[in-house]
């Protein structure tokens, strides 16, 4: 049966496939095929003071991070150095450090040569090694780096895409499968900003 596409369904990678546009749902019958929007962010003005604000988005934060904590196995945390991963990083280390948990363990990937490849830029002045060390130093986690080589990336190419089930940025998720799978061999659950 031939689907009048008239609705805009969302692009996709694939001939005749169409995804469904985030915060919509599609509607399939006898009468046809309806898409509905059930969902819509509004952008209002922020009337929150400076010092309310800080409170508001550090209260949302550790919800959110502390929601993640819920687990019935060990879990560690994915460090890479950049603001994400070192704010839930900080956040994790508190809440244990409060609660008399163990060390975190923690978990950074890098290259083989990316200490020699590396070139500073405005962007990014220095590698990522440089703030993992200082995040390191400043909570004392138990720190586990997960080195991988170019060919390693090249042949885990075709496994990262059909985990990922749908074409994406290549040796960024080759990277990030060989990364997991590394990860797993000691926990089963890791924390980060990162969706799969």
């Amino acid at each position: 049966m031939e689907l009048d596409l008239h609705i805009h369904l969302g692009s996709c990678v694939f001939k005749n496939i169409h995804e469904v546009k985030p915060a919509h749902f599609i509607l399939y019958n006898k009468d046809g095929i309806r898409e509905e929007e059930y969902w819509k962010l509004e952008s209002k003005p922020h009337t929150d003071d400076f010092e309310n604000t800080c409170e508001h988005v550090h209260y949302l934060l550790e919800d959110a991070i502390k929601r993640q904590l819920v687990s019935d196995m060990p879990l560690c945390a994915m460090l890479s150095g950049g603001l994400d991963s070192s704010i839930i990083t900080a956040y994790i280390c508190n809440y244990y450090k409060e609660n008399n948990l163990p060390k975190l363990n923690t978990y950074s990937v890098d290259y083989v040569d990316n200490d020699k490849n590396f070139v500073k830029s405005d962007f990014q002045p220095n590698s990522d090694n440089y703030y993992i060390d200082i995040m390191l130093q400043h909570f004392d986690t138990i720190h586990h780096k997960i080195v991988i080589d170019t060919p390693e990336l090249a042949l885990a190419l075709k496994d990262a895409m059909i985990a990922r089930d749908f074409p994406g940025m290549a040796d960024v998720d080759s990277s990030m499968l060989l990364f997991c799978k590394n990860i797993r061999k000691d926990m089963t659950v890791a924390v980060s900003r990162r969706v799969f």
